[in-house]
């Protein structure tokens, strides 16, 4: 659905043979708090700094950033450079991955990234967020957006990853294993930064950041791209447990049901399933040098 302004305004799949790791951050190493400087992050905007936090969420994400917001306010800003500017030449389309979680959401809050162009006066690429007074999860620009998911569940985990094709202004987003959304913003930007925006009154939260240049399409499948790694997900179809065994070091497995929604993140590569519901779920593999991909497993 067209028509979403950017808040601003208004108020799985394998690339790694082609991609370039610029930043990633998971705030393992923070100390759990206001998150002020730690890790390269700085703040803009009124508020206090006990709105921006180093928190656990919950024991399979560890230590995210978390919004705790308490009062009404017109826009507090967490940024941080994505690294942009240190890719190489040829890598034209910037792609963003982060989990992100809803909070309990209230009327007027909201808990926002946005990546701005620096250099041209603070433009703004694209920014993905909950619209709490409305429901949806989004993309947006300056001009036009669409809707993600249309019925955001409170206090849940969302696995969102995102490109931006600098040359010809293509966005494209996939939450978890919902169908790609995509559509034609502002070409020629570059996405130096990332902002975690807060207003009003948010409890929402993002982990396991990472950005990354490439110059093919993020979001082809395995069999498009030439594999970095060889990966295999065990039993299929499962019924207590699944295995996670790679060539290369895993750092974190994620399952998603078929609402794109997170319902186990963890380290380990054995992994307890007896609980999860019949049906189709999505392995998301994240290794240690930044790269993921991404299998369907069938829950007996």
């Amino acid at each position: 659905m067209k028509g979403i302004l950017s808040f601003s305004l208004t108020a799985v799949m394998a690339f790694s043979a082609y991609s370039q790791s610029l930043w990633t951050d998971t705030f393992e190493t923070y100390n759990v708090g206001n998150l002020g400087t730690q890790g390269g992050w700085a703040r803009d905007g009124g508020g206090t700094a006990s709105w921006t936090q180093v928190a656990t969420i919950d024991a399979a994400h560890g230590k995210s950033l978390k919004l705790a917001s308490t009062a009404a306010n017109e826009g507090v800003w967490h940024y941080h450079t994505t690294n942009w500017d240190s890719k190489s030449s040829a890598n034209n389309i910037f792609v963003l991955e982060f989990d992100y979680y809803t909070g309990t959401g209230g009327a007027g809050g909201a808990g926002v990234v946005q990546i701005y162009d620096v250099d041209a006066g603070f433009e703004s690429p694209f920014e993905i967020g909950w619209s709490q007074d409305d429901g949806y999860l989004y993309v947006a620009d300056q001009v036009d957006g669409e809707i993600l998911v249309d019925a955001v569940t409170t206090n849940t985990w969302y696995h969102i990853k995102a490109a931006y094709d600098t040359t010809t202004g293509e966005i494209k987003v996939k939450v978890g294993n919902n169908e790609i959304v995509s559509y034609f913003g502002t070409p020629g930007l570059a996405p130096q930064e990332l902002d975690v925006l807060l207003a009003g009154i948010t409890t929402a939260g993002f982990d396991n950041i990472t950005t990354t240049a490439t110059n093919v399409d993020p979001f082809l499948a395995v069999s498009d791209v030439a594999k970095k790694s060889i990966v295999s997900v065990f039993p299929n179809p499962a019924t207590d447990v699944i295995n996670v065994k790679s060539d290369s070091k895993i750092a974190q497995v994620s399952i998603y049901d078929a609402s794109g929604k997170a319902v186990k993140t963890t380290t380990e590569t054995t992994i307890n399933v007896e609980n999860l519901a019949k049906g189709t779920y999505v392995v998301s593999i994240k290794y240690a040098d930044g790269s993921t991909e991404s299998k369907k497993v069938i829950k007996d």
